[in-house]
């Protein structure tokens, strides 16, 4: 099975904004596992394809991850912080 962003790699489209990534516009959101592997691809996508930084595009969107996570949690929570 090919991960999305394969899916759209070989249909020529470019990786979507963490956003998107994040929340798609049908179906669940995605794990933290999942997530992460996609915003990774994104960021070395983003970077023109230039190796050598996959520990730095896999903190960065595991700190992403996080981020979105309390943001949401935040607005979820009773009294609206």
């Amino acid at each position: 099975m090919k991960h999305a962003h394969a899916r759209r790699r070989a249909a020529g489209e470019a990786a979507p904004p963490l956003a998107a990534a994040a929340h798609p516009p049908e179906g669940p959101a995605l794990s933290k596992d999942d997530f992460v592997r996609e915003a990774a691809y994104y960021y070395y996508e983003a970077r023109g394809r230039v190796g050598g930084h996959e520990l730095d595009d896999w903190l960065r969107a595991e700190a992403e991850f996080e981020r979105l996570s309390t943001a949401s949690q935040d607005e979820a929570a009773p009294g609206g912080h």
